[in-house]
């Protein structure tokens, strides 16, 4: 079962951020998109992001699939948040390609800026593979909390409220700047939007739940950037 578990993650994370943008490319010129070397990078970060999510599923699993949390405490309009954000992101992994490659409302060619938006996508990668693992059986793709949830404050979550939210804008805008797309980058500005919507139910629930700590907490951390908000 354990080896089926290290297959299906590693396997299962080129399916979910690699095939789309191969399909929007066009399967028939897979050369082309490699022939880009930020594409070609991002190819092999995707395998790394795969190899570090098989780790993750050997010694956090709930960090990746997510518990399904208590009914009762669960933001019910959340959820059609998540299902819009999915939506969201595999359509722009399959759009934005292929607007690059048919040069549909993008930019010059600039490989700095290609260059810029894959540091942003590995950045954003890190976020959300490290957040899994530290959150371990309390993540949930839902606004909701686990049996006997707890607060997690400590590592990365010392100094940032949510992390893997700040990693879900990253890798938009690196996207953006990865296939040079203006739409991309007009898209950054909604997904800003519904991540503070879903920051500001998510911290209601929490501060309904945990009251003191969790001021406490807010006191002492920033919820997106440091020293900046």
């Amino acid at each position: 079962m354990k080896i089926l578990r290290v297959l299906r993650f590693f396997v299962g994370t080129p399916l979910i951020y690699l095939l789309p943008s191969l399909l929007g490319w066009g399967l028939k010129d897979i050369a082309g998109y490699f022939a880009s070397a930020p594409r070609l990078t991002y190819g092999i970060l995707v395998g790394l992001l795969g190899f570090g999510v098989t780790i993750q599923g050997l010694i956090a699993p709930e960090g990746i699939r997510g518990g399904a949390g208590e009914k009762e405490k669960r933001v019910t309009r959340q959820t059609v948040v998540k299902i819009v954000i999915i939506l969201v992101m595999y359509g722009g992994l399959i759009f934005l390609p292929f607007a690059d490659r048919r040069e549909l409302a993008v930019w010059s060619e600039a490989e700095t800026l290609r260059w810029a938006g894959l540091a942003s996508v590995a950045m954003g990668f890190g976020l959300v593979l490290w957040s899994g693992i530290a959150l371990g059986r309390f993540y949930s793709a839902d606004v909701t909390l686990q049996p006997q949830h707890r607060l997690i404050t400590t590592g990365l979550y010392s100094v940032l409220r949510h992390p893997r939210y700040l990693g879900v804008l990253l890798l938009t805008l690196g996207l953006a700047l990865l296939y040079r797309s203006w739409v991309g980058l007009a898209a950054l500005l909604p997904v800003l939007g519904v991540v503070l919507f879903r920051i500001h139910d998510e911290e209601r629930l929490l501060h309904r739940t945990f009251a003191a700590e969790w001021e406490a907490y807010c006191k002492r951390s920033w919820r997106l950037l440091p020293l900046i908000y």
